[in-house]
């Protein structure tokens, strides 16, 4: 007899003395669910909510408070964080906001109408030539690192002035950047010469706290919910003030109840 057979005949007879063993699944298949219990289900895609609209809030005036800050991050929602140049923390928030995943931009600082209004040393002002301008620009640039976009901090005389926020978007351009004008002044021309020259850019639709009451604030914000509701999107600038922070986190339920949804200021862009 050769060895084959005798394989054949020895492992019958094994199976013949031995019939209560079972052949087990494979490791890695699915074993069958017992007699009466349901299959276990199958782990679903998240389905994305749909929402009706779209809120950017921009916070301006960051780098003197990093506890302020803090308190922002703590919402765990999408804010996007305007830096000022030079101030005491604004190195080290957009290091830290970098860190964090928020998207942040420079609140550059620019010349307004009349002299009780400082905009500070990092100020471009209209009687530069256009190189001033540049280097000015080039240096407030460097001092907030990991931005993404630029808006002006003060600027109501300068976001007048055709040639010179033709001078300062077409080198925000040309690196990359976007710029959001905060309407300063009701006569800017900011926005238009954005438009003109291609860079993404988007205008404010309200502020927030010009009054530093968490009443008043809910209220502002309730606003920007209505006119993303009609709109699709709506951008709000508020400022690093406790009050601020207290008044977006008692409405933080109605941007979810009304359909709203929270973006970083990237996503507003035209």
């Amino acid at each position: 007899m050769s060895a084959v057979a005798a394989i054949i005949i020895a492992t019958y007879i094994f199976r013949q003395e031995h019939p209560q063993d079972k052949l087990h699944p494979p490791p890695g298949r699915h074993k069958p669910s017992e007699p009466g219990l349901p299959e276990p289900e199958m782990p679903s895609e998240k389905i994305d909510k749909v929402y009706s609209g779209r809120v950017a809030i921009v916070i301006d005036d960051v780098g003197y408070d990093h506890k302020v800050f803090r308190k922002f991050t703590e919402l765990g929602v999408p804010v996007t964080f305007s830096i000022l140049p030079g101030e005491r923390y604004s190195k080290f928030i957009a290091k830290e906001a970098r860190e964090l995943n928020y998207e942040t931009m420079l609140h550059l600082p620019m010349e307004p109408h009349g002299v009780w209004s400082n905009p500070g040393s990092h100020a471009i002002l209209s009687a530069m030539t256009r190189d001033q301008m540049l280097r000015q620009l080039s240096a407030d640039l460097d001092a907030v690192p990991h931005i993404t976009g630029v808006n002006n901090h003060m600027g109501s005389l300068l976001t007048e002035d055709g040639f010179a926020m033709r001078v300062i978007l077409e080198e925000l351009h040309n690196r990359g950047l976007y710029f959001l004008d905060s309407r300063t002044s009701s006569r800017t021309v900011a926005y238009s010469v954005a438009k003109k020259i291609g860079i993404k850019s988007e205008d404010r639709d309200i502020f927030l706290d010009n009054e530093p009451d968490i009443g008043y604030i809910k209220g502002q914000i309730d606003k920007a919910i209505r006119i993303a509701k009609k709109t699709g999107e709506a951008t709000a600038i508020g400022h690093a003030k406790p009050e601020t922070v207290a008044a977006i986190r008692e409405k933080l339920p109605d941007f979810e109840d009304e359909g709203i949804e929270l973006v970083f200021m990237s996503r507003l862009l035209d």
